[in-house]
């Protein structure tokens, strides 16, 4: 294993439990990790890879972000797995991560109905007064810890991605 498979296990691992505990991934964790990450690559004179896993993650957040589907410490903890790996690796275990995410939804029953009626308020708002309407944290079904799907991620296809 190298030392770059090994630090994103156990930064995965610390930011998972972090985000199942306390629902935040603290920035004290965050920025550093992504600035050795990004000093590391470039020392093994793969620094193209790191900025290119960097932007690559900050694109694929962008969105989900702007939209409210994932919080910004979410999008930081994608930057930090762009800085260690490649765009290549960030792209694949971001669809893994939100595959792993769907099939924790798909075990927790009762947040359908609230998906249901966020999604057809949603429609509403939009057929009507042509605005998105956003559910709140408070009214949001899909309230998952992103940390934990990706570091299940991580940890199914991890050697996949040269992690």
């Amino acid at each position: 294993m190298t030392l770059s498979a090994v630090y994103l296990f156990v930064f995965l691992l610390v930011a998972a439990c972090w985000d199942l505990c306390s629902r935040k991934v603290p920035n004290v964790l965050l920025f550093p990790s992504m600035l050795f990450g990004l000093l590391y690559q470039i020392w093994l004179g793969k620094g193209w890879l790191s900025a290119g896993g960097i932007c690559i993650a900050f694109l694929l957040s962008f969105l989900p972000v702007a939209l409210r589907g994932m919080g910004m410490g979410d999008q930081k903890l994608l930057l930090v797995v762009g800085a260690w790996t490649s765009g290549q690796a960030v792209y694949t275990l971001f669809l893994h991560s939100l595959l792993i995410a769907l099939c924790l939804l798909g075990c927790r029953p009762q947040c359908w109905r609230v998906l249901l009626a966020n999604l057809s308020r949603l429609s509403a708002g939009w057929l009507v007064h042509r605005q998105i309407w956003l559910p709140n944290r408070q009214q949001s079904a899909l309230a998952l810890p992103y940390a934990v799907c990706l570091f299940l991620a991580y940890c199914i296809w991890g050697r996949e991605v040269g992690g």
